[in-house]
């Protein structure tokens, strides 16, 4: 099908990209070509980027994106009005209209569309059955082997029963086992099963969604039927070839794990009824080598769901450099696109973004505008699935049921500096989240943070792979 010119969200011709044009196992050392963009602002309100003398115009609060060739960006930069200008205007670029500040109207924009900030429910629950993990990973989120008390039955009871009422009559909720190594807690994670089944029954609850994060180092005949009795999601959680991955995941013993998992994966993989993915973290290990990485999942492993965890400040500072992540993401995602499999990660947000010209900015909750939160030991909630310490996102159950504008707390405060007024990724990053800015101490977002997300905007307005 021809392309049309100066059509919405029209993408540029396809490149002849495929998984050969990036590193493979046998070509880590290999860089894959660069194409450099250069960005304007044009008339105050339009991000235009400019490549090989082809352009892109964005608007940053609509997300309405539209394509130029080459005869059209020269026709652009005359006096206007051209007939690039006319036609333009036609599709609502024009450069008329007054300025404004742009965080406000994006804040109008979302109130137009009805995208709130804060959450209107709990919909699903990070279950955190224990801080006990058979592996020490550097870089683990979670303070593990601390001794404290694993969650009992009856906290699971009580927690599992305030999302059931919370869902009365829905279509679905969500249960994720986490911990520590959730495994290590087999019998709780079959006991929660057994509640769940007996909750939707008696709320109306029409599917529960249950998912396992797990190193895959302990997996038995007894858990592989159980899992595939409920049809469980699982995820693995892998950082590359065993080079790479016992850098920063090793047993307690200090030992590497990696045929082990090998082996269980393949075991997951042959049972039927189980959904198995791998959740890929970047390290300082597979930084610069995740291409590669993706290719080893792929082909060793046979894992073809493959999800990128977003990096977190640690120490108060992001500890990679956010452009240079978000073009190796892209190199890894035609990878995995290349060979069949799906790589999911913060740059399809992007994508979402423009193909349906809708901000993709609220990351702490669903697009329904419920939220997952953590349960843990004691009865307590983080509104916040990945902190479970800081005070400003813990309540008990109770607090919850009887103030449930406490949800309120996870909500992202939108562009929360003049400089998000400028940002190509206003509509899809808005700034840090809560978590973040409790993390960095601030409401100013680390400068790698703003890297790594105008570089997914750049990639994206770019991109006609279109989405997974």
């Amino acid at each position: 099908m021809a392309r049309r010119r100066l059509q919405r969200n029209c993408r540029p011709p396809a490149r002849n990209w495929s998984a050969r044009s990036w590193p493979s196992a046998a070509s880590s050392k290999r860089k894959p070509r660069n194409t450099v963009t250069a960005s304007q602002l044009l008339w105050g309100k339009y991000v235009q980027y400019l490549r090989d003398g082809e352009g892109a115009l964005l608007d940053p609060v609509t997300l309405d994106s539209v394509y130029l060739d080459r005869g059209e960006v020269t026709d652009l930069s005359a006096v206007p009005p051209t007939a690039t200008h006319k036609a333009l205007a036609e599709l609502g670029f024009t450069s008329d209209s007054p300025d404004v500040d742009r965080r406000e109207a994006l804040r109008i924009h979302l109130d137009q569309l009805g995208l709130d900030p804060v959450p209107a429910r709990v919909s699903g629950m990070r279950v955190v059955l224990t801080d006990a993990c058979n592996m020490k990973c550097s870089y683990c989120f979670v303070e593990t082997n601390t001794g404290k008390p694993d969650m009992t039955e009856q906290e699971i009871t009580d927690g599992l029963a305030y999302l059931f009422e919370m869902n009365a009559g829905r279509d679905e909720v969500a249960i994720q086992w986490f911990g520590g190594e959730p495994t290590t807690r087999f019998d709780l994670m079959q006991y929660g099963d057994s509640v769940a089944d007996s909750l939707a029954e008696k709320y109306n609850v029409k599917r529960v969604r249950r998912t396992v994060v797990t190193n895959g180092a302990r997996v038995t005949d007894t858990m592989i039927d159980h899992l595939a009795h409920y049809q469980y999601g699982v995820g693995i959680s892998i950082d590359g070839p065993p080079a790479v991955n016992s850098e920063h995941r090793r047993l307690l013993g200090g030992q590497p794990a990696d045929d082990r998992i090998k082996r269980n994966v393949r075991r997951l993989l042959d049972a039927d009824g189980i959904h198995v993915g791998c959740n890929l973290t970047p390290t300082s290990a597979n930084i610069g080598r995740l291409p590669e990485t993706v290719t080893w999942i792929i082909d060793h492993l046979g894992l073809t769901f493959i999800y990128v965890n977003t990096p977190i400040p640690t120490s108060g500072r992001w500890t990679v450099k956010g452009k240079e992540l978000a073009q190796e993401l892209y190199q890894a995602r035609l990878v995995a696109l290349g060979r069949g499999a799906m790589m999911f990660s913060v740059l399809d947000r992007a994508f979402q973004a423009l193909d349906r010209r809708r901000p993709m900015l609220l990351d702490h909750m669903q697009s329904d505008r419920s939220l997952n939160v953590a349960l843990l030991p004691g009865n307590r909630v983080s509104l916040c699935d990945i902190n479970f310490t800081s005070p400003a996102f813990l309540h008990t159950l109770d607090e919850l049921r009887a103030d449930p504008s406490l949800l309120g707390g996870i909500a992202k405060t939108v562009a929360p500096i003049p400089e998000c007024g400028q940002c190509p990724a206003l509509a899809i990053c808005g700034g840090p989240s809560r978590n973040e800015q409790l993390l960095i101490g601030g409401d100013r977002p680390d400068p790698q943070m703003c890297d790594f997300y105008t570089g997914t905007v750049e990639i994206a307005v770019w991109d006609n792979t279109g989405l997974q």
